[in-house]
C-alpha cells in the first residue's frame, strides 16, 4: 500500500473512533510512525484529508445508486441496496458524527454531503416508484414520501442511537436492526405472497440477507 492510501486508511480509523474533530495531523503522523513533514508531503493539512475520504466515500456511494437504478430489483433485491448504503455509512462514520462540527470546519464537504443525501433520496424515490408501478408496494405519493424520510432518518441517525445506548456498532449487528426497523415501517405497504415476505423476514433476523444486485465499489481496507 502507498503511503498515501496508508494516509487515508489510517486517517479514518481514527475520525471513527475519536471523532474527526478531535484528531490532528500530527496524531495521524504519529499513529503512522512518519513525520508531520512526510505527512504533509503527501497531504497538504487535514482538511485535504477529510475532503480526500469524502470523495472515496461519495464515489462509493455512486457506484451503489448507480447499480440499484439500472437493475430490475425485487424487493428483497431492494432491501440489499439499503444494507449496502447502511454498511457504506458505517465504513465513513465520522461523516454522520458531527454535522454542525463538519459545516463549520469543512463547509466544502459538508455542501457536498448535503447534495450528495439529495441524490440518495432520489434514488430510493425512483426504486419506491418502480415498486408502486408494478403492485409490490401499495402507497400513495404522500406515504411514499415519508418512507423515504424514515429511510434517511435511519441512514444518518441509526448508529449514533445505538452508540448513545452504549450498544457496539463494530459489526454488522446494528446494520441489520437499521433494517428492521426499515421493514417496520415499509410492511403495512409491501404486497407480496405471504411466503416471499416471511423469506425477506426471516433473511434480515438471521443477517442472511443476500441479492443479486452487485456491489462493485472498492473498498478502503
Amino acid at each position: 500500500m502507498k503511503t498515501a492510501e496508508k494516509i487515508l486508511v489510517v486517517s479514518l480509523d481514527l475520525f471513527n473512533q475519536r471523532g474527526e474533530s478531535n484528531v490532528s495531523s500530527v496524531d495521524i503522523a504519529l499513529e503512522l510512525d512518519i513525520s508531520p513533514g512526510n505527512l504533509y508531503y503527501h497531504f497538504k493539512g487535514k482538511e485535504i484529508i477529510v475532503a480526500a475520504l469524502f470523495d472515496l466515500y461519495k464515489e462509493q456511494m455512486d457506484k451503489v445508486l448507480t447499480s440499484a437504478l439500472r437493475e430490475t430489483l425485487t424487493i428483497e433485491d431492494f432491501f440489499y441496496f439499503l444494507y449496502l448504503v447502511l454498511e457504506k455509512g458505517h465504513l465513513f462514520q465520522f461523516l454522520y458524527h458531527n454535522q454542525a462540527n463538519l459545516a463549520e470546519n469543512h463547509p466544502g464537504v459538508a455542501k457536498s454531503f448535503k447534495k450528495h443525501l439529495r441524490a440518495q433520496e432520489a434514488c430510493i424515490e425512483k426504486l419506491l416508484s418502480h415498486f408502486i408501478a408494478n403492485g409490490s408496494i401499495k402507497a400513495s405519493a404522500v406515504q411514499s414520501l415519508q418512507i423515504v424520510e424514515i429511510i434517511g432518518l435511519v441512514f444518518t441517525q441509526s448508529a449514533n442511537y445505538y452508540a448513545l445506548k452504549g450498544q457496539s456498532i463494530n459489526d454488522e449487528t446494528h446494520l441489520y436492526k437499521g433494517l428492521a426497523i426499515i421493514l417496520f415501517a415499509v410492511l403495512p405497504y409491501i404486497n407480496l405472497p405471504q411466503g416471499e415476505l416471511h423469506q425477506l423476514q426471516e433473511a434480515i433476523a438471521t443477517h442472511s440477507l443476500v441479492s443479486g444486485l452487485v456491489d462493485e465499489a472498492p473498498r478502503t481496507s
